[in-house]
């Protein structure tokens, strides 16, 4: 699935960048490929599947797992859009 065309909100992306940022232990940027960087390894990927279901309340299912869909902050933020998760409420939880 691919995030052409899907405009996350600018919001919905800082609050992806600042958690990812925490995760990774090192400043990012939206667009910063923190899996090319080394900087996320296979259970780490699935901490952050765990938390995008958690925080925005639906479930990513199999055929959602492709790398391209959680491989930047800003990927990650499309994904949650088009998924439909809880974006009108962007002030909620961290």
């Amino acid at each position: 699935m691919s995030d052409e065309g899907t405009q996350p909100h600018p919001e919905l992306v800082e609050r992806l960048v600042r958690h990812f940022s925490v995760v990774t232990a090192t400043e990012l940027g939206p667009d910063d490929d923190y899996f090319g960087m080394g900087l996320v390894n296979s259970l780490r990927a699935l901490e952050i599947v765990a938390y995008l279901e958690r925080t925005f309340g639906f479930e990513i299912d199999i055929e959602d797992l492709d790398l391209d869909n959680f491989r930047t902050a800003r990927r990650a933020a499309a994904f949650v859009t088009r998924k439909g998760g809880l974006t009108a409420d962007l002030g909620a939880g961290r």
